[in-house]
């Protein structure tokens, strides 16, 4: 089987990236290791309208789509109020999200295998050419298939099952480590007691359908979302903390969350992962192989969303490839991986600093910011909204009261504050010239500010 592109994974992600190549005209393979309607995230997921128009992707309508101009709430570990903000994000079905997008390629002419592991692949040199994929459809017979392609697309998830296998890759692109590792689970549950419901909003001066955030509730780097339906009948938990065992589980936050609001009732569906937090690799690609999504740890740092940027990269990337005769060449693939930097590397690697540093300080950290008033609102919703914000200068004298009165925290957070703004800068100057020298001494540079080598 010969096509110009393969694409492993067929999440969100990777049946993006599937559709848009195909419709520049590539012959496209999408490979996905479970049942195709099982590809990709099975939860609900807050998104952005303006992410899915970056990447030519329609925002979810309908069924698909909720919570339109939501309020957000932050609240601190010890349930002091933060900031209330009008979220920019809707709530969207990944799943159904994900079956859209599958359609789509599928009728742009992507053909679809799934059931379908990597086994092996083959190189020319350091390029990656063909890929051996063992096949076994239920109940059928199992078969072995090799494809040869131009290019290869790693869309798999944080496995990275082709980035594990490049040699070109191995030293550019590190597993992440459980402290760069978001364990999240977001679930709907009915609600039992509609007063207790009543109870849990006043406490916080909500509303239904507002999102009741509360963070560092198990370490510093940790949330409990809690979002009531207008008609008291359902309610969404998420919970995430950071997954090196140290900073709560899931299971915990799970549990008590529960046995705090015995007014949550039965389950009705459930979604878990692990969710890359790291600033995106400082190579998304190989001779041959880019990277896409949570493959190239393409995620939001503050809190773990994905689906957006792994849509634009997808984007970017068949943009990138479309003029070119040799869609794996060195030429198209650098255009795509400069470009998603220069683009969007600054700010994440900026909110990698930031997250690391909510991490550190824990839970007590947490609590000492949300009472002096920090984030402020423009800052909680520019975080939501992905995108780094400039606090007007009301919000500033109000920070800058809170942190009068609590001197020590203005000690504690203005290392943090001033790395993550100069790993902001230097990361959103991404080489200009493709040589590994310089490109070795940016990522070594960028990843000092960021504090990567604190854990």
């Amino acid at each position: 089987m010969k096509y110009d592109v393969v694409v492993v994974g067929a999440g969100t992600a990777g049946a993006n990236a599937a559709l848009q190549l195909a419709r520049r005209g590539r012959s496209v393979l999408l490979v996905e290791r479970r049942a195709a309607h099982l590809g990709g995230a099975q939860w609900h997921n807050g998104v952005l309208d303006r992410q899915f128009r970056s990447a030519g992707v329609p925002p979810p309508a309908g069924r698909a789509r909720s919570s339109d101009g939501a309020v957000a709430r932050l609240v601190g570990p010890d349930g002091a109020r933060g900031a209330v903000v009008t979220a920019p994000t809707v709530r969207a079905d990944m799943a159904a999200l994900g079956a859209h997008l599958r359609r789509a390629a599928l009728d742009a002419g992507v053909e679809l295998v799934d059931h379908a592991v990597v086994r092996d692949v083959g190189h020319r040199g350091q390029r990656l050419a063909a890929l051996t994929l063992q096949v076994q459809p239920p109940g059928g017979t199992p078969r072995t298939v090799k494809v040869e392609a131009d290019l290869a697309v790693d869309a798999s998830g944080r496995g990275g099952a082709l980035r594990r296998r490049s040699p070109v890759l191995a030293r550019w692109c590190p597993p992440p480590r459980s402290g760069e590792l978001c364990a999240a689970a977001d679930l709907r549950l009915r609600v039992a007691d509609p007063e207790g419901a009543k109870r849990f909003l006043e406490r916080h001066g909500a509303n239904a359908g507002d999102h009741v955030n509360r963070v560092g509730v198990h370490g510093g780097w940790s949330t409990r979302s809690i979002t009531v339906s207008e008609d008291l009948e359902e309610v969404s938990l998420l919970v995430g903390c950071v997954a090196d065992g140290r900073h709560g589980t899931i299971p915990g936050m799970l549990a008590a969350a529960l046995d705090e609001e015995p007014w949550i009732g039965e389950q009705i569906s459930a979604g878990r992962g692990l969710i890359p937090l790291r600033r995106p690799y400082a190579r998304l690609t190989a001779p041959g192989l880019a990277l896409v999504g949570d493959a190239a740890c393409q995620v939001f740092p503050a809190h773990g969303s994905g689906i957006g940027l792994g849509l634009i990269a997808g984007t970017m990337l068949a943009e990138a490839v479309a003029p070119a005769a040799d869609a794996g060449g060195a030429a198209a693939l650098w255009r795509y991986q400069s470009g998603f930097h220069r683009a969007h590397g600054g700010d994440l690697a900026g909110y990698d600093a930031l997250r690391r540093m909510t991490t550190a300080i824990g839970p007590a950290g947490v609590a000492r910011m949300v009472r002096a008033g920090m984030p402020g609102p423009s800052m909680v919703h520019a975080g939501l909204d992905q995108r780094w914000g400039a606090p007007p200068l009301g919000e500033l004298l109000g920070s800058a009261r809170g942190l009068a009165a609590d001197p020590g925290l203005a000690a504690l957070l203005a290392p943090w504050l001033v790395r993550a703004q100069a790993a902001r800068a230097l990361a959103s100057r991404y080489p200009h010239d493709p040589l590994d020298a310089a490109l070795a001494r940016w990522d070594r540079r960028v990843g000092r500010l960021v504090g990567e080598h604190r854990g």
